[in-house]
């Protein structure tokens, strides 16, 4: 990726990565990548990824733990009171 100095065109490298000249634009700090400025659309597709990927995990993990015997399970009126947290105020 060729280096530019983006503070000289700073909205026309945005409008270049928003009509998709552009793929992404490096931020450097003393010759390390800082940070990657991506377009909107393929970061909303990322984060969408990233969610379904958590949720994914979240689903295996529920799934793995209703393997265990139901007399090791922690009702969940005693995990909220741990927090200081009363189920009847939800």
């Amino acid at each position: 990726m060729p280096t530019i100095d983006i503070t000289k065109n700073f909205g026309g490298k945005l409008d270049k990565l928003k009509k998709n000249k552009l793929e992404k634009i490096a931020v450097l700090r003393d010759n390390q990548i800082e940070a990657v400025i991506i377009p909107i659309k393929e970061y909303e597709y990322l984060k969408q990824a990233y969610d379904y990927y958590e949720h994914f995990e979240i689903y295996n993990t529920v799934k793995d733990r209703l393997k265990d015997p139901p007399e090791t399970w922690i009702p969940f009126d005693v995990i909220l009171k741990k927090f200081g947290i009363n189920k009847d105020n939800l």
